[in-house]
């Protein structure tokens, strides 16, 4: 019974897939479908007020006809197509709005719409369900009226005028204005009716001598006056600060042509003609939106002319396809779509999301924009508040973005109720409760988890942090265990516990004692379990034949020149009594007399030994400079400035500092010895080419 007078409705409205409704009526009516007035209303609100496609007014007659406990089963059968369904889930997934959430966050709100209903199609219809709900605001509770009336305010009226609904935006916005500030909607609405009869007098004698000159041209047109609505006098009179006597432009004449699509512009252009030659116009109040027009699909030209009595007056001229998509919108240009479903259709989905995501609706939406919104995810939190993340984010850049202490806690969360860990994606409208745990601390492996770059900088900064004060804590405990042994703290005897506990660096050895994976206890083994060191019996053998020759570092034995490195176990610096050994694969190594492993390396290897000796004026040629070094801050860097200067043997390290600076900066002053502009010149090349160090300078001593 339903499917048939529906039939007879939908036949009404000149769809030409009437096999398509028809088919679709008879799966809503063997679905449950119920009758009454409501569904009729707004069926009627999407069809005719709206002009929505075909497949949109299917979609509003089963949400309409179908009740709320039954539609989930009509989405699972899929009686109905995937079309269908896809903009059923879409509108069941609108979730109820905190009504004070709404008013702080409404832009995101209304993104949140968009992106949370996928097709915008949901979108038409839940703003016909307002449209009628307002109309219907005196049957409703006081709660449920205020809800309503709300929502329409700051959701649907501007959704409506984004994508060109005017008429629906106007009598949406007068009813509000009516529920929430009656007494001067009441005050507009006296005022204008005792204006009316002066202003249907004043546009009659303005339209007068247009109409034969009209007619003369060839020109079939509809010509009425357009009084301001309530709610836009409103506006003006509260952003100009004077009360409605003194608008002057409370109407505007519109002029519709009855035109034939090839001509629709020249007719305008000649309308437009025909005024300004009767009427002088103002320059500055020239508007053409129909060589451009505006994203919403509206099309009109406005010019604004003096009239009888020096009033100023606002014609809008557009033919009858244009007043049908001005009143309509975006929807209304289905009825000329000229065969071209799909693609068609396509294009004006897209325009209508666009219209919608874009606050500034008379300017384009850049491609970058489209990307970003296409991107854009919004998270509920307990208290209804939106957050806006992006799509792949995770609970852990969702609990950073609230607070970056709360991120630190993170050991997971409650996502719509479920326990999730912090790995988990979120989904756009998801409601997250963030879980924490006082002894919950950030870890590297938190960065791989981490989508956000800026919450992955944040969580690099806290565990640098944190593993610097970790190294500080155990740089002090080696300093306490190394006295309690009467081992003097210094690089070499650092260097040695690096090695003994086979560690890659120096600060990772502090880190590894400060947070207890090394036992200081094993300190004492390390030196325990040393060479003992002795006296080099042959030291004065090699004092007695050193020779004075115009190298830095020579080596004897009728050898001129002999490529050499500095031991790392000694570090010799000029002045220090010197030996040379010959290694079987790393070249010739330089020891002090005074190195730990000489006495070992000249009893087992005595035949590689020789005699080596500083030139007589690199003693007095070495000296000292202060380096600074800026860049980006981060970990990595720090280290690897520390394994150049402790490396690289030809120079002595009398002092390093590494400090944050602001925005993510470093700074670095270093204190070093050298003994020739040569190693001076390495030093601050292998500096410089370090990762993110962006600047190295020599300071004044």
């Amino acid at each position: 019974m339903i499917a048939e007078k529906l039939e007879t409705y939908i036949k009404s409205l000149n769809f030409d897939d009437a096999q398509y409704f028809k088919n679709n009526l008879i799966n809503i009516e063997n679905n449950g479908a119920v009758e009454s007035e409501e569904a009729e209303e707004l069926t009627n609100i999407v069809a005719n007020e709206i002009s929505a496609d075909s497949t949109t007014v299917s979609c509003a007659i089963a949400f309409a006809y179908i009740p709320n406990d039954k539609i989930n089963t009509i989405i699972e059968s899929n009686v109905l197509g995937e079309e269908i369904n896809s903009i059923l889930k879409g509108i069941l997934k609108i979730p109820p709005f905190n009504l004070e959430k709404l008013k702080l966050q409404t832009e995101n709100h209304i993104k949140l719409l968009v992106t949370l209903s996928g097709d915008v199609r949901a979108i038409i219809i839940m703003l016909a369900l307002h449209l009628l709900k307002i109309r219907k605001l005196k049957s409703l509770s006081e709660e449920e009226a205020f809800k309503t009336a709300t929502e329409v305010q700051l959701l649907y009226s501007p959704i409506a005028h984004r994508i060109g609904l005017y008429k629906v935006k106007t009598e949406m916005e007068e009813i509000c204005l009516k529920y929430f500030d009656y007494e001067t909607y009441r005050s507009i609405a006296d005022k204008l009716q005792i204006k009316k009869a002066e202003r249907d007098k004043y546009i009659h004698e303005f339209i007068e001598p247009l109409k034969k000159k009209f007619a003369d041209n060839g020109l079939k047109v509809n010509i009425k006056g357009r009084p301001k609505s309530i709610a836009s006098i409103r506006t003006k009179m509260k952003k100009q600060g004077i009360d409605v006597d003194g608008i002057y432009d409370l109407f505007a004449i519109r002029v519709i042509i009855d035109s034939k699509p090839e001509n629709e512009k020249s007719d305008c252009w000649k309308v437009y003609s025909i005024v300004t030659e009767e009427y002088k116009p103002n320059p500055y109040r020239l508007r053409d939106w129909i060589s451009v027009p505006k994203p919403s699909g509206y099309e009109s030209l406005h010019t604004t002319v003096i009239g009888p009595g020096g009033r100023w007056v606002e014609v809008q001229i557009r033919t009858e396809r244009m007043d049908e998509i001005a009143e309509k919108g975006l929807a209304a240009h289905w009825k000329y779509k000229n065969g071209t479903d799909g693609q068609q259709g396509g294009n004006i989905f897209s325009r209508i999301r666009e219209a919608i995501e874009t606050p500034d609706r008379d300017k384009k939406i850049s491609s970058e924009k489209k990307a970003l919104y296409s991107n854009e995810i919004y998270i509920f939190t307990p208290n209804g508040d939106l957050i806006k993340m992006h799509q792949g984010e995770t609970v852990l850049d969702f609990a950073f973005s609230i607070h970056s202490e709360i991120g630190s806690k993170c050991i997971g969360a409650h996502v719509n109720n479920k326990f999730v860990s912090i790995k988990q994606v979120l989904q756009n409208g998801d409601t997250v409760k963030i879980l924490t745990a006082n002894n919950q601390k950030p870890s590297p492996e938190w960065i791989k988890i981490a989508q956000n770059q800026r919450v992955k900088n944040r969580i690099k900064h806290i565990v640098t942090g944190m593993q610097n004060r970790l190294a500080e804590i155990g740089k002090d405990t080696v300093k306490q265990k190394l006295q309690q042994i009467n081992v003097e703290f210094n690089d070499l005897t650092v260097n040695k516990l690096v090695k003994y506990f086979n560690i890659e660096s120096t600060i990772q050895f502090y880190q590894n004692i400060g947070e207890g994976k090394i036992d200081p206890i094993k300190i004492k083994q390390a030196f325990n379990e040393k060479i003992e060191q002795k006296p080099i019996e042959e030291e004065h053998k090699f004092t007695d034949h050193l020779s004075d020759k115009s190298s830095d570092c020579l080596i004897i034995d009728n050898l001129n020149t002999v490529d050499f490195q500095f031991a790392k176990c000694c570090q010799p610096l000029p002045g220090d009594k010197i030996f040379a050994f010959v290694t079987v694969n790393k070249g010739t190594k330089i020891h002090s007399v005074n190195c730990p492993n000489a006495a070992n390396i000249i009893k087992r290897y005595p035949y590689r030994i020789i005699n080596a000796v500083w030139k007589k004026d690199a003693e007095q040629s070495s000296f000292s400079i202060n380096i600074k070094l800026e860049g980006i801050y981060s970990h990595e860097t720090n280290g690897k400035i520390n394994e150049v200067i402790t490396n690289d043997f030809h120079i002595h390290v009398r002092s390093y500092s590494f400090s944050e600076q602001n925005e993510g900066k470093f700074v670095a002053h270093l204190t070093v010895t050298l003994g020739s502009k040569a190693q001076q010149d390495f030093i601050i090349e292998k500096l410089k080419r370090i990762k993110n160090v962006e600047k190295v300078v020599i300071e004044n001593n």
